[in-house]
């Protein structure tokens, strides 16, 4: 079968390779429909920091292949999707509830093989089924989707909330969607593209900022009267960014850091502490696919709308990972493999 090979910094072949079989009772095999191109994809194809020789790929849909003896629940022909962390089950992480910290846990496409491949072989209980008429397309952004979820059910997010999202890449377009359609007050996005702005204006009601070329805090300042904004969700990991979160969230208000920086973060401990700010990390995400799933089943919301580029496995390199390296002001971009 073809398959994404990750062999160390820009080295990414597409190549020959032979197709997983079955060889633990509790396997599923699946055929690949359709697999997204994440951020930290990206981040290792400029660093080099996943595990030389792996396949890549970890946001799928698919087609159920076949599967080991004790696998219930999911049959040959169903459609799944699949979480990028597999927890390992029996460790204190996981037996209290929140297996996306278990220090056991596997990483598909950065640990074990992933889904930047025509067939991808997982744990059963890393597979969760989908309902038939949702388009495999759609399907794709249930792992992203699913960090969102976990992001806003561990913030203090009320309806009525005023919200900074800074960062409209894949990740804060899912947010805002969410947002739209939970009954958020303001919400106000910032971003240094206006081409990822303007995607973002598409999606409904909201303010957006450049701050390369608006102030921010007196926008802010404006917009909120002087509070400042109830919750900052920050899924740009950029240093910067964080940096200004501290300034722009009101007094005794959240910061939720989404995404996740690549060097050290300037904090502002002192207005943490001064103004009774909650700042929070999210990681990850398990527990949150279910409901991930329903939010893509929900007709009321357009997630085509995120999708920017649909490309083949062939092109992965010279159409996906090198223009979102040099310029990434895309969408999501999804490789399409097979099935539907």
């Amino acid at each position: 079968m073809k398959a994404a090979l990750f062999y160390g910094k820009e080295d990414i072949r597409i190549e020959e390779v032979e197709k997983p079989v079955i060889t633990d009772e509790n396997d599923v095999l699946i055929k690949v429909s359709y697999c997204g191109i994440c951020g930290s994809d990206i981040t290792a194809f400029k660093t080099g920091n996943y595990v030389p020789g792996i396949i890549i790929g970890h946001e799928f849909s698919g087609i159920v292949e076949d599967t080991g003896k004790n696998v219930e629940g999911i049959t040959k022909g169903n459609k799944v999707v699949g979480s990028s962390i597999i927890p390992c089950g029996k460790c204190n992480y996981c037996l209290s509830g929140k297996p996306n910290l278990c220090k056991n846990s596997q990483l598909t496409g950065i640990t074990i093989n992933g889904a930047f491949a025509e067939y991808v072989k997982l744990p059963s209980h890393a597979i969760f089924k989908i309902p038939d008429e949702l388009d495999l397309k759609i399907a794709s952004l249930a792992e992203p989707l699913s960090i969102i979820m976990h992001a806003i059910y561990n913030s203090k997010y009320k309806i009525g909330m005023n919200v900074l999202v800074q960062g409209s890449g894949p990740i804060g377009l899912l947010l805002i969607l969410v947002l739209l359609n939970s009954g958020a007050g303001k919400i106000i996005v910032s971003d240094l593209s206006n081409k990822r702005l303007e995607l973002a204006k598409k999606l409904g009601n909201i303010i957006t900022i450049n701050p390369s070329e608006d102030n921010i805090f007196s926008r802010i300042d404006d917009e909120t009267h002087g509070e400042g904004m109830d919750i900052v969700f920050d899924t740009t990991g950029a240093p910067k960014s964080i940096k200004s979160d501290f300034t722009l969230v009101k007094r005794g208000g959240e910061i939720v850091l989404v995404g996740i920086p690549e060097e050290s973060v300037e904090s502002d401990i002192f207005t943490t502490v001064v103004n009774e700010i909650n700042l929070i990390g999210v990681y990850e995400s398990y527990n949150e696919f279910p409901v991930s799933i329903n939010f893509l089943f929900n007709k009321k919301l357009d997630f085509s709308k995120i999708i920017t580029k649909i490309i083949k496995l062939e092109d992965l390199i010279e159409e996906g990972f090198k223009p979102l390296l040099n310029n990434p002001t895309e969408g999501k971009i999804l490789v399409k493999i097979g099935g539907e």
